[in-house]
């Protein structure tokens, strides 16, 4: 039975179904909780980082931490798409800041009454990744697909790009300060203070009102899950029957599992290889931070557009896999601190054009969907790539550099291939309607265009 669309209350609604500002209360609502939130989980991730490798010095432990941070995406993402959007976006955001904040204060009370118990900890860190995990791979798809209802559309690359500047900013805080801070504070109170701040987080997104369509909720238990399975084959069939946004998706996956491993070893290769105290490692991701920021400016100020936008992906995806290489040839901290931030640019402006077209040419009532499966496909192999990246540089004796190269060649090898597809070019070179009107104002042309629509993009090329 086929579901029908309720009513939108005025309430749904918000304030205006069409934003008409950038800086609108419901963004800066949601800006502000998100920037609080990221500041103490990056503090608290980049310690958890250096306590386990200091503790157990393991790259395999190291890597099991990021499976199980990647497994639940990749068997709900699709299932939490379809969520997004049945029920409401902004009850799912608020309510999984609110248990992200529990889960991880329990955490801090399993460090206070044992401190020296190293193992229990470990397991209760390993728990609490899964159930962190779990809970946001149903944050991330609502998110998602609530922020191109909140900012105007022409807007939609600004608003990725700050967010993914307060994303970095709160990295280079955390990373900048997160060792320092462990040793002031404690692995318990750290661990409290990161869970206070998704408390706050959900407080901020509660006075936050995003337009939503709701459909009409099916009565029995039965009717509920067909009605979530038809959602899930739509949301595969929908990536699968545009061929550009199949090959991004399978780019995506190819990316994930050869750069996962990066970030993993490079704490070891920074103390092994490079010589140096794990402080340095906090600078590399720094400096990486602060590449991927300029990276998100460069998007949020210059809007590029078609051709120029498809040209500087492709090339900078390119690039971005040969800084890996290059980083298994610096022969001090201050070389591979250049690499990490040519990186950390190369990877920002990739990440907010990727985001923005994927939201401009995917239709409101389906967008959660979409960001679930894709969510669910490329996840589905990083964890995978983690975990073997830990094994495998353990049973090659820790040999990082010859991993780097490796991997990076790879990437890039795969990324030249894929972007010789015309589908995949077709996809990086959309154009949205006020794109298009915006060039048609500034040349001076004026005539009678048709437009594509988000949903159409890609539909003709199966023929």
């Amino acid at each position: 039975m086929k579901s029908q669309a309720a009513p939108i209350t005025e309430a749904e609604r918000g304030v205006n179904s069409e934003p008409q500002k950038f800086f609108n209360r419901n963004y800066l609502l949601l800006f502000q909780g998100q920037f609080v939130s990221r500041i103490g989980t990056q503090l608290f991730l980049f310690a958890m980082i250096i306590w386990v490798t200091e503790t157990f010095n393991s790259t395999s432990l190291v890597g099991l931490l990021g499976m199980a941070s990647g497994i639940p995406p990749v068997i709900l993402g699709a299932f939490a798409g379809v969520f997004a959007d049945r029920y409401s976006r902004k009850s799912i955001i608020v309510w999984s800041d609110v248990l992200n904040g529990v889960t991880i204060i329990l955490l801090s009370v399993l460090f206070y009454f044992f401190p020296e118990n190293r193992s229990i900890i470990f397991i209760g860190l390993l728990v609490v990744s899964l159930t962190s995990a779990t809970i946001t791979s149903f944050f991330m798809p609502a998110i998602g697909a609530a922020l191109p209802d909140i900012v105007p559309k022409d807007k939609i690359p600004a608003a990725n790009s700050l967010g993914q500047f307060s994303r970095q900013i709160s990295r280079l805080i955390g990373q900048g300060l997160g060792a320092q801070i462990l040793a002031w504070l404690g692995a318990p109170l750290l661990t409290l203070i990161n869970g206070l701040t998704f408390i706050f987080s959900a407080f901020s997104e509660s006075f936050i009102q995003i337009p939503q369509k709701i459909p009409e909720k099916a009565k029995t238990f039965k009717d509920q899950f067909r009605e979530f399975t038809r959602d899930i084959k739509e949301g595969f069939h929908y990536i699968w029957s545009r061929k550009g946004l199949r090959h991004l998706v399978f780019i995506s996956i190819f990316i994930s599992f050869f750069s996962a491993p990066v970030m993993i070893l490079l704490p070891f290769f920074v103390r092994d290889y490079l010589g140096v105290s794990f402080q340095w490692f906090g600078y590399m991701l720094i400096i990486f931070g602060l590449g991927t920021t300029i990276g998100y400016a460069v998007v949020g100020i210059f809007k590029l557009k078609g051709s120029t936008r498809k040209n500087l992906v492709i090339i900078f995806t390119v690039f971005e896999a040969l800084s890996t290489v290059m980083l298994a040839f610096c022969h001090n901290q201050y070389q591979a601190m250049a690499v990490m931030f040519l990186q950390g640019f190369f990877s920002g402006f990739v990440m907010v054009n990727i985001t923005s077209l994927v939201q401009m040419t995917t239709p409101s009532e389906i967008r959660g969907r979409v960001f679930g499966v894709v969510t669910t496909i490329t996840g589905s192999i990083a964890p995978l790539g983690m975990g073997l990246g830990g094994v495998i540089a353990d049973l090659l004796d820790q040999n990082i550099p010859l991993l780097f190269v490796i991997l990076g060649s790879i990437i890039i090898l795969l990324v030249v291939l894929i972007s010789l597809s015309p589908h995949y070019q077709r996809f990086l070179s959309y154009r949205s309607k006020w794109e298009e009107e915006e060039e048609m104002k500034t040349s001076g042309v004026f005539y009678k265009i048709r437009y594509l629509q988000p949903g159409e993009l890609g539909i003709d090329e199966e023929k």
